[in-house]
């Protein structure tokens, strides 16, 4: 079966490839990145406005539009961090929080930044946060009768087969004294991340409790990361759906 990560990232693959490749499937699936794809593939297509308010909703609108014009089994995701203290935010705007467009080495601080203004006053106790990953699998209609599993799982009226699942993993945002630097708190602490990474800080009950997930090694990361969760319980849906 052959699955296109609806990214040009291939950092995401890796960690939903070693999920799936460390339970002897690295055969059962033929990942492709969207921009792998030949140009015919890609040619023309707009990606998606994000416009919904949930994780799901984004990476089901992700998955939909890239199967639908490539009429080929798509997944995607959507994630980013969720702020208690915030009401939820920067949730579905994780990575357009401060306003500010261009790379990421220039989006990245930016988002920091406000992020630790927002949270100015703040205790720690009350710094709770989450990051968190929504996958989608979406199956086209035309595909549908040719994956194992997939034609049990359509409904009458049905055209296409969609598996949601959410991953997520717990801890707070750092103090601008507990950073490296506290004069540039909004680099936190470590260089093996990115993004909000090197702001958030793993809960005392984990086993990499103190440290920010900037500061894992990449394989401790992807043993307890957001999008690792995610990939482990798409896993378990599929084998359970008989998808696999």
């Amino acid at each position: 079966m052959q699955v296109v990560l609806a990214t040009s990232n291939p950092h995401k693959l890796e960690e939903i490839r070693s999920v799936f490749d460390g339970e002897s499937l690295a055969q059962a699936i033929d990942w492709k990145l969207f921009s792998d794809l030949d140009p015919e593939y890609q040619y023309g297509l707009k990606e998606p406005v994000e416009d919904q308010p949930t994780f799901e909703g984004n990476a089901a609108l992700k998955a939909r539009h890239y199967a639908k014009f490539t009429d080929k089994i798509c997944l995607a995701d959507d994630s980013g961090i969720e702020v208690d203290a915030l009401g939820g935010a920067p949730g579905v705007i994780s990575a357009r929080y401060s306003g500010v467009r261009g790379p990421r080495t220039e989006v990245d601080p930016a988002n920091n930044v406000k992020l630790l203004e927002e949270l100015q006053g703040v205790p720690i106790e009350k710094r709770t946060a989450r990051f968190v990953c929504a996958m989608c699998l979406f199956i086209p209609g035309p595909l549908v009768a040719s994956v194992p599993g997939a034609a049990g799982l359509v409904q009458p009226g049905d055209e296409h087969v969609q598996l949601i699942v959410r991953g997520t993993v717990e801890g707070r945002i750092i103090l601008p004294e507990e950073a490296a630097d506290p004069a540039s708190p909004e680099k936190g602490r470590g260089t093996n991340g990115f993004g909000y990474d090197p702001l958030f800080v793993l809960p005392d009950d984990h086993e990499h409790a103190g440290l920010t997930t900037a500061q894992l090694e990449p394989s401790q990361k992807n043993a307890i990361s957001h999008r690792g969760h995610a990939s482990r319980l798409l896993l378990e849906a599929m084998k359970a759906k008989g998808l696999l």
